[in-house]
């Protein structure tokens, strides 16, 4: 192959271990593909890409990154996200409509965004209905706005409704469709498109984490995460927490108590899900060097090279989750033209979880030879 004599692969736990690489293309497509390859993105305005500029929702960013790779060359986008949808509503959908149900079992990569609406709608028909405002009305979000900036005692008016049993009663219900619908969704996909790739998008939750909806809303919201996580057969984007880890770059900008209404994620919210998506395709379509179990929280991983590198090397070495969450791990050199780089771990060490050390292609011998394949190996902190 084309890099087998530049690198030997060694992660070291008081044992080195040597791998020889075997290079390949991303499984989702080869340059000499027989057939076009299609992404569909299926579900609610998230994915319709709503409250960012025309092509930056995450759906077209994904796309115009796929669009790049060369084995990818004539992927074409096919966004089937509809605004309002719930997951009945989806799986009707998948079900039903021929035309969701023809460019489907086209797809070779699939990505959702749906199970939101299950809780914001019985949000914002409960506050409607407070201010008693037409529900069909096409300017509903103004009219709320407009009667949530002039209720002089907001803060009690959206306390009655968590108190009342009213709301908790809708909430529940919203979740308990969407996990009769899940599983659906997910095996009619699967039994349609069984070799796509598919990528599920967490739901986040919109209201700031000082506002007392968030406290309200936030378990119906890990409800629904917990059965996204606990299935099968499709790989998880964890959107919730990537959010919130990162809520001073505003990816949302919802907040009912200064007549905010738009739940949305911001032009930024949308790049940050499509930067998550792209870690979990790069991860998913390097090549698997193995796993190793039991790692301790403070490991320290080295890789060596057999050959000297060109440069450092640092910017070609990272660490993500399971959900594609980057980790913030240090990678040092050990010095010009070294062929052994150093993996440090998290400041405050590794939590319990699964992870995976990629090695990006690109990185350069001092010879100017070039990894043509991006490798990774798991590791699992307990």
């Amino acid at each position: 192959m084309i890099f087998r004599k530049l690198i030997s692969y060694v992660l070291i736990l008081f044992l080195v271990v040597t791998n020889s690489l075997s290079m390949y293309l991303p499984k989702t497509a080869s340059a000499n593909s027989a057939r076009a390859v299609d992404l569909v993105s299926l579900g609610d305005s998230i994915a319709y890409g709503l409250s960012a500029p025309a092509g930056q929702g995450y759906s077209d960013l994904f796309y115009n990154y796929l669009q790049s790779k060369p084995e990818l060359t004539g992927i074409r986008l096919y966004n089937l996200a509809k605004p309002g949808l719930e997951s009945s509503d989806l799986l009707n959908e998948l079900k039903s409509d021929s035309k969701v149900k023809g460019n489907l079992e086209k797809a070779n990569i699939v990505t959702i965004s749906i199970g939101g609406n299950n809780l914001l709608g019985p949000v914002i028909r409960s506050v409607a209905a407070a201010y008693h405002l037409d529900l069909s009305d096409p300017q509903l979000n103004v009219n709320l706005g407009t009667a949530l900036q002039s209720d002089k005692n907001l803060s009690n008016t959206l306390l009655g409704l968590a108190i009342s049993g009213t709301l908790e009663t809708e909430l529940n219900k919203g979740v308990a469709k969407f996990q009769l619908d899940w599983p659906q969704i997910i095996d009619l996909i699967k039994t349609q498109v069984p070799k796509s790739q598919l990528y599920a998008l967490t739901v986040y939750n919109p209201f700031p984490q000082n506002d007392l909806l968030f406290s309200l809303f936030d378990p119906y919201v890990q409800q629904i995460n917990k059965v996204i996580k606990a299935g099968d057969g499709y790989l998880i984007a964890d959107i919730y927490t990537y959010f919130q880890q990162r809520s001073s770059q505003l990816p949302f900008n919802y907040d009912l108590l200064k007549g905010q209404t738009d739940p949305h994620p911001t032009q930024q919210g949308h790049k940050m899900i499509f930067q998550i998506l792209v870690n979990l395709f790069e991860l998913h379509n390097a090549s698997l060097l193995g796993s190793k179990m039991g790692i301790p929280a403070n490991k320290v991983w080295t890789v060596k090279f057999n050959m000297p590198l060109e440069d450092s090397g640092e910017e070609f070495i990272k660490v993500y989750t399971a959900t594609g969450l980057p980790i913030n791990v240090t990678v040092k050199s050990e010095g010009l033209w070294s062929n052994s780089l150093v993996v440090l771990p998290p400041q405050n060490g590794y939590t319990s979880g699964v992870y995976s050390i990629c090695i990006f292609s690109g990185v350069t011998s001092k010879s100017g030879q070039k990894l043509a394949q991006s490798v990774r190996m798991n590791f699992t902190v307990e």
